[in-house]
């Protein structure tokens, strides 16, 4: 049993209260950068990245009550060395990107700049001779501005395109967890939310010191999180999926909503 939390910049508001034992707990509570779906167990409850909990659905449900939603703003971008509407064809370079980032721009090149992938690189592996036209920064990076060229806030884009709000990451308990209720370690990390909210000045601060992020920038895009999910945010985190993980190792759907699961229940029930 235990906390599993992805450890990026839109997530600190979360990480920094646990971190800091701000909020105390009995409970293990891990992190890790770039988490991955392979990493949470049935027993655990994750605050992980949307496009990693596409790979749950048989394992995992959605705790609604705890998430991050960028709401219009975020620091997830893409950066063109000219307009983007210049450009009709391109590789795409994730450059130290989380997995939301991935999925989103992936939902985006297409639909919203007009743009056609001939491949996406990763950080990590050899770009050979073509030099990317796009590249995707995100956390820290994703709040400066290049020296030249262009850049596009992806959460942004996303929301003129579609009318919501990026659901950068949610809440997965293990279905063993939920056997056993789970509400101890949901109990916490809605502490770790209150306390982080109530205390976030103090968090840009930490982040902004390890970070080196402007502290302007970086509160324009923390102070526009939310962090429950509403009607209209389980309807775009879906969307995104669906729309977002072609060609990649991510799924197409989304884990089940744990309420989703009571109502099932109450109605089995009531029919009986």
């Amino acid at each position: 049993m235990t906390i599993h939390i992805d450890d990026a910049l839109v997530t600190s508001q979360i990480a920094v209260p646990l971190r800091e034992r701000w909020v105390e707990t009995e409970i293990p509570v891990e992190f890790s950068r770039r988490m991955r779906a392979s990493e949470v167990g049935p027993d655990d409850v994750a605050l992980i990245s949307s496009a990693e909990a596409t790979m749950l659905t048989t394992t995992h449900v959605i705790a609604p009550e705890i998430a991050v939603v960028m709401d219009g703003v975020g620091p997830i971008a893409m950066r063109t060395p000219v307009r983007p509407d210049e450009i009709e064809e391109a590789m795409v370079r994730l450059y130290e990107c989380g997995a939301t980032a991935e999925i989103l721009i992936r939902a985006l090149l297409r639909s919203y700049f007009g743009i056609t992938a001939t491949s996406f690189a990763y950080i990590d592996e050899e770009q050979g001779d073509e030099a990317p036209q796009v590249v995707i920064v995100d956390d820290e990076i994703g709040l400066s501005q290049p020296e030249s060229g262009h850049q596009v806030d992806l959460a942004r884009a996303w929301f003129i395109l579609t009318g919501q709000a990026v659901v950068s990451h949610v809440t997965v308990v293990g279905l063993e967890a939920q056997a056993r209720g789970g509400g101890k370690e949901l109990e916490v990390l809605r502490a770790a939310v209150a306390a982080g909210v109530e205390r976030r000045k103090e968090v840009r601060g930490r982040i902004a010191e390890r970070t080196g992020a402007d502290r302007d920038v970086l509160a324009e895009v923390t102070n526009r999180l939310r962090f429950e999910l509403t009607l209209e945010d389980r309807i775009s985190v879906a969307n995104l999926a669906a729309r977002g993980s072609w060609g990649s190792r991510f799924g197409r759907t989304i884990p089940v909503f744990r309420d989703a699961l009571k109502v099932a229940d109450d109605a089995a029930d009531g029919g009986s």
